[in-house]
């Protein structure tokens, strides 16, 4: 039994591992808006250099090793999204689709309401507090809140990876 990766495997595991420095290139090299375009750019790319590489490789070819391959990188592609999709776009769907699913114009008031299931911009608010309290990036003192040592680091490296791949314009 062997298990080394075949050569397109092992392609694919340096694509996956780089495609977040390669989207970090696309938001920084090119003058492309948006953080899904940025993100279609970088996939197309390693996709283009996936099958360009099971090309040119030297070898016999074998078709468990190119599907392998395939399979690896679209895991990786999976994976850089997920972390992609919660720094560019956060929550901000998750309104959108409470705002679809009413289905009628709402004010946006009725738009907290629908999101928050009755409750409203304070419960909201309150949530998230309780989370970010619960996790200790926050504190209370006082009756005063304080964002702890952890939560500035959080919050900085959050603000550094938006303005590194461009979905911020200044940090």
């Amino acid at each position: 039994m062997n298990i080394v990766p075949g050569p397109a495997q092992a392609v694919a595991i340096c694509l996956s591992a780089a495609l977040p420095l390669l989207l970090l290139a696309v938001a920084r090299a090119t003058s492309v808006r948006g953080a899904g375009r940025t993100f279609r750019i970088g996939v197309s790319l390693a996709t283009a250099l996936f099958v360009l590489a099971s090309l040119v490789l030297p070898g016999e070819r074998h078709f468990d090793d190119v599907l392998a391959g395939a399979l690896l990188l679209a895991t990786g592609i999976l994976l850089s999204y997920v972390f992609w999709s919660l720094l560019a776009w956060g929550f901000t769907l998750t309104l959108l689709t409470s705002l679809v699913q009413a289905g009628r114009p709402m004010t946006s008031d009725e738009w907290a309401t629908a999101y928050m299931r009755g409750g409203n911009l304070g419960t909201f608010a309150r949530n998230r507090l309780k989370l970010l309290l619960g996790s200790g990036m926050v504190a209370s003192s006082d009756g005063k809140l304080v964002a702890t040592a952890k939560g500035t680091m959080v919050a900085g490296i959050v603000r550094l990876i938006r303005f590194v791949t461009g979905l911020v314009h200044a940090p």
